[in-house]
């Protein structure tokens, strides 16, 4: 019976206007998403012109200081940073020209290796896409990307020559733009579009309330079917959505490989420092990231979904549970503050956790200034929350007052 039921929720689900309405929206996003990936350029991207004129107004000045030394303490320290700094520039300039990019990758990662011990942000600066507008913390981004990138081309460069390209160095292929894309707003799409999934999901039987309350299910099972039903389809929305991004832009630019390698920020460095090395990051393979974001999404949309059915047997009404679940995904958004825990500690503040690619990848811990950031301490936090809701949900069943809808 319960199976029975289960494949007629789930069959209304699929079928409603709504359900509907929010695949469509996420699969135009996708492609959307999939067209602006022609345009996408990274700050740290292979730039062979701009390489070639570095190389060769540093190498003037090397020659010039070789053929008349200047005596001011200025010219050796420019002498003692740009003669490393320019032999990587040019075995980078070389292993493009041979179309080499395991060597590339090498030389790339000693190059911003070199540049984390001489860049200061006063006399050298970073890169200039670094320097945007109202952003007051280039020279830390600076840093992070400087370093993010010599580990990355560290990791790149022990890979087979096969798994390499351009798009690969600049993480353009299908499975890497996925993995951007979750690192900035396609968890809240997707929790957005739980959202939508479940605000009426018990809340629409008033409708044909006799036929509701004879179906021969418990009331425990009647919402773990409803919380199945929205969970399954919130994995086909999220997979499909994801599908297509991968799709779209790996026709354009190749699909890569799950074998790939990103970068995490380590949760054993002292985030309230600037960083100083590579060694702050580790890496990490992007299909592991990818299944972790994946579960870590649907572990929250499985609290919403339920916080959702409290609500509904509470409060009954959409319209409120629709502001106050709304509110609450929008709250990091809100009230998240750079650097805030340097000086007050924000990693108790569970709302946090739920941009779970920033979390993954440390962004998180390099953005609040706290090492504390972390998967398995968000996921405690929810744990908690989880266990609140079915508390709830327990005492509301056993109330006298008890009724569905």
């Amino acid at each position: 019976m319960i199976k029975d039921y289960f494949l007629f929720e789930l069959r209304q689900l699929l079928r409603s206007k709504k359900t509907i309405g929010v695949f469509c929206l996420l699969l135009i996003y996708a492609v959307v998403y999939c067209f602006q990936q022609q345009s996408y350029r990274p700050i740290e991207r292979v730039d062979q012109a701009e390489m070639s004129q570095r190389y060769q107004v540093r190498q003037a000045y090397l020659d010039e200081q070789a053929a008349d030394t200047s005596e001011h303490w200025s010219a050796g320290l420019a002498v003692a940073a740009f003669t490393p700094w320019n032999q990587a520039e040019k075995a980078r300039l070389d292993a493009l020209a041979a179309d080499d990019w395991q060597g590339y990758a090498a030389a790339t990662s000693q190059w911003y290796q070199v540049a984390l011990q001489y860049t200061d942000d006063q006399s050298i600066f970073f890169t200039a896409d670094y320097y945007t507008y109202k952003n007051y913390y280039a020279a830390y981004d600076g840093l992070f990307g400087y370093a993010a990138t010599a580990r990355l081309m560290e990791s790149y460069s022990q890979l087979s020559p096969t798994q390499l390209s351009q798009a690969v160095m600049e993480q353009k292929t299908g499975i890497q733009t996925v993995y951007r894309g979750l690192l900035d707003r396609l968890p809240l799409l997707f929790l957005s579009g739980t959202l939508f999934l479940a605000i009426d999901s018990l809340l629409k039987e008033r409708k044909h309330r006799s036929l509701f309350l004879a179906f021969p299910v418990a009331a425990e099972d009647i919402l773990w079917v409803k919380t199945a039903a929205v969970m399954l389809c919130s994995l086909i929305m999220m997979l499909s959505t994801l599908g297509v991004i991968w799709l779209g832009t790996g026709l354009q630019f190749g699909f890569g490989s799950s074998s790939l390698p990103v970068a995490i920020y380590s949760a054993d460095v002292d985030a309230r420092y600037p960083i100083s090395s590579m060694e702050a990051f580790t890496t990490q393979s992007v299909g592991v990231f990818l299944l972790q974001c994946v579960g870590a999404l649907l572990v929250i949309q499985l609290i919403y979904t339920r916080l959702i059915l409290l609500l509904s047997m509470l409060l009954r009404s959409e319209v409120v549970n629709l502001v106050l679940i709304g509110f609450c995904l929008v709250t990091p958004l809100i009230f998240q503050h750079r650097w805030f825990s340097a000086f007050l500690d924000r990693t108790n503040n569970f709302y946090l956790y739920q941009d779970v690619g920033s979390i993954l990848s440390g962004y998180s811990r390099f953005y609040f200034g706290s090492s504390g950031f972390t998967l398995s301490k968000g996921l405690l936090w929810f744990g908690v929350v989880w266990l609140l809701i079915e508390v709830g949900l327990f005492f509301k069943l056993k109330s006298k007052s008890f009724r569905f809808v």
